[in-house]
């Protein structure tokens, strides 16, 4: 039978199925810690967004929506009706789509370090701009890599968690982004950001989950999610920043398990 999913994804561990969604500028390697432990019990699926690690690049704009359809169809090749999500900051978006389009398929759904669209939450996000993106993806690899780790977007990683740093650090240089496919992204989440989705309308139990000195998402952002989102939960990760499911990946990790094991 032929595929619908036309990119790159792994496949690891038994048990009910989770999706896992990557986050802006990132393959599915930001997973492969949380996935180390929590395959025990679950199945987790590791899709590559269009244009990021091992998938084929994007020639032309996409929307979010897209990237939705892109999961869904990939779920379909996998035999999986039902199954849970966990969308990971700009997977965060994916996420939600996904929880609104496929209400009836996505049974539990877990926010990691993630925001919404809409005017309430752009009021409390502080977006970077495009020439500001331009910039650091201007830089050479190295630089680039290290820009993006910087204190102003994680304060805590290289300080308080410089093993976690090293493994972020080396994941980057080994499984670097392409500028351009990043600018498509970067596009697409722009074109998301400022009209308002139906959050009241996901019917899932939900784990929202941030690190408590996050400032790339702060706290009000996940406040913010569970206040609009009926049965949505806040899981508070002390001491960590935007990286905290890496920084604190044993703490994350009980606490999905925890959580996708009642459903």
């Amino acid at each position: 039978m032929a595929t619908k999913f036309n990119g790159h994804f792994d496949l690891v561990g038994k048990g009910h199925p989770i999706l896992c969604i990557p986050g802006f500028g990132n393959s599915n390697w930001v997973f492969n810690k949380l996935a180390d432990r929590l395959q025990q019990h679950f199945t987790l699926v590791l899709p590559d967004n269009r244009g990021m690690g091992k998938s084929p690049p994007a020639f032309q704009p996409y929307l979010l929506q897209d990237l939705t359809q892109d999961c869904l169809n990939l779920m379909d090749d996998l035999g999986y009706e039902n199954f849970s999500v966990i969308g990971l900051s700009m997977g965060g978006f994916v996420a939600q789509l996904l929880s609104l389009q496929a209400s009836k398929r996505v049974k539990s759904l877990a926010l990691l370090c993630a925001t919404s669209s809409g005017e309430e939450f752009n009021k409390i996000f502080p977006s970077l701009s495009e020439e500001q993106v331009k910039g650091i993806y201007c830089l050479d690899a190295e630089q680039r890599i290290k820009a993006a780790l910087s204190q102003a977007i994680c304060p805590l990683l290289a300080t308080q968690y410089p093993d976690a740093y090293q493994y972020v650090l080396e994941q980057r240089i080994k499984d670097q982004e392409n500028p351009a496919q990043v600018m498509l992204q970067f596009y697409a989440v722009n074109k998301f950001l400022p009209n308002r989705i139906s959050l009241e309308n996901i019917i899932c139990p939900t784990l929202v989950m941030t690190g408590d000195t996050d400032p790339l998402v702060p706290m009000p952002n996940a406040e913010l999610l569970v206040k609009k989102i009926p049965k949505a939960n806040l899981s508070v990760i002390s001491d960590t920043d935007h990286l905290f499911f890496l920084e604190k990946e044993a703490e994350v990790a009980v606490k999905l398990s925890k959580f996708f094991s009642q459903f």
